[in-house]
């Protein structure tokens, strides 16, 4: 049996980063089934290509399939909006067209993230029949979310709809995601698989001597991730401790903006984006583990920093009660609350060596490593063939 996935994201070159964890999720399903993955970029600076370039990468059991397309341009911005997408839906089409000639209708077809390539997905089921999964991470469905599906138009939103209540089945990387969309659109047949960690990359390593607490937060440093908080706590911090902070992500000039103001210069260190192998290396060598988020609908690099047997210290969300246990793998502290930060980060520095890093590591890598995983995708697909 093979599975065609369509994605609405996935690493590119244009994108290096993009969907890395549904890339993580096909190598994980491709350990017992062979996965077919077709993603679609728009290539807007024309970097890869001045008009359509398909790539095509096989690892044993996987294919990636990339198609990138330089999307037309008038000037006028909603008109090239209309164009690009056009442009999309024809590209993906022909693609799945081709698809069915050369290796006939798939018993049916893996969506992950319903908008946009479940727009393709609905047009594959009325035109040759052939039925979809949804597996859905994003987290704009949580009214806490900003921007959310609710700051989105009528149409979208109804064509969002239909891709999820249309779906024979769903799959969600949390309880907290799956029910929310249980209730909210009525839908039924869901399971939860969660994330996954490569625990060929994140795993236990000797700290090395250091006269400094080290921690590290990974993150895209948007709103949801709050990581201005986050430098508020460390301000509050400076005084009484000799630490460090690695970011890790996109760091934006509001960002760095802040940690002139805040006289961190000395205490943070800005890293930018990395690939995952770099960052386990980090992480390896840190005390703990920051997410001190809004919103989420996982968090990934809980479980990675779990993996290297790292504790972590998190906003007191629902979802992260999923993954983390209170004075076992890490620290929950009030949501919106940078003096409350300030005091759990001195609660953790004070109590940091009373953390069990194997029993950590062991734990993470028995629930989130790629056998794991593929399997909860395997059994579901020959359910749902049979």
């Amino acid at each position: 049996m093979k599975i065609l996935w369509l994605v609405s994201w996935y690493p590119s070159t244009l994108h290096p980063f993009d969907g890395d964890f549904i890339q993580r999720h096909a190598q994980a399903a491709a350990l017992f089934t062979e996965v077919e993955v077709l993603h679609v970029v728009k290539d807007s600076k024309g970097i890869e290509t001045q008009t359509i370039k398909e790539t095509v990468h096989v690892n044993e059991k996987l294919t990636e399939r990339i198609i990138y397309y330089k999307p037309f341009k008038t000037s006028i911005q909603i008109i090239d909006r209309l164009l690009s997408h056009l442009q999309y839906k024809k590209i993906c089409r022909a693609a799945l067209k081709n698809y069915v000639v050369k290796q006939g209708k798939p018993p049916f077809i893996h969506v992950h993230i319903a908008m946009k390539a479940g727009l393709n997905a609905l047009w594959l089921k009325r035109k040759y029949n052939v039925p979809y999964i949804l597996t859905e991470h994003w987290g704009g469905y949580l009214p806490t979310a900003a921007p959310n599906i609710n700051d989105y138009n009528f149409i979208y939103k109804y064509y969002w709809e239909k891709i999820i209540t249309n779906a024979m089945a769903s799959t969600y990387v949390s309880d907290f995601l799956k029910n929310h969309l249980m209730h909210v659109y009525k839908v039924d047949n869901c399971v939860l698989i969660p994330n996954v960690v490569n625990t060929d990359i994140f795993y236990p390593s000797p700290k090395l001597p250091y006269d400094k607490i080290r921690f590290v937060h990974v993150s895209i440093m948007t709103y949801q991730k709050n990581t201005e908080a986050i430098l508020a706590a460390m301000a509050l911090l400076k005084n009484d401790f000799a630490f460090e902070l690695y970011l890790y992500g996109p760091i934006n000039s509001s960002l760095q903006r802040l940690i002139i103001k805040l006289g961190l210069q000395h205490e943070v260190i800005v890293k930018g984006e990395v690939a995952q192998p770099i960052l386990a290396k980090l992480i390896q060598q840190s005390d703990a583990l920051i997410l001190y988020s809004r919103y989420e609908t996982f968090g990934c690099v809980i479980i990675e920093a779990n993996a290297c047997g790292v504790p972590v210290i998190v906003s007191d969300l629902t979802v992260f009660h999923e993954i983390v246990n209170e004075g076992v793998n890490g620290f929950f502290v009030e949501g919106e609350n940078q003096v409350a930060l300030a005091e759990k980060l001195k609660q953790f520095i004070l109590q940091k060596n009373t953390f069990d890093k194997m029993a950590i590591a062991s734990h993470a890598a028995e629930k989130y490593n790629y056998k794991k995983i593929g399997q909860q995708f395997a059994d579901l697909y020959m359910k749902l063939y049979n």
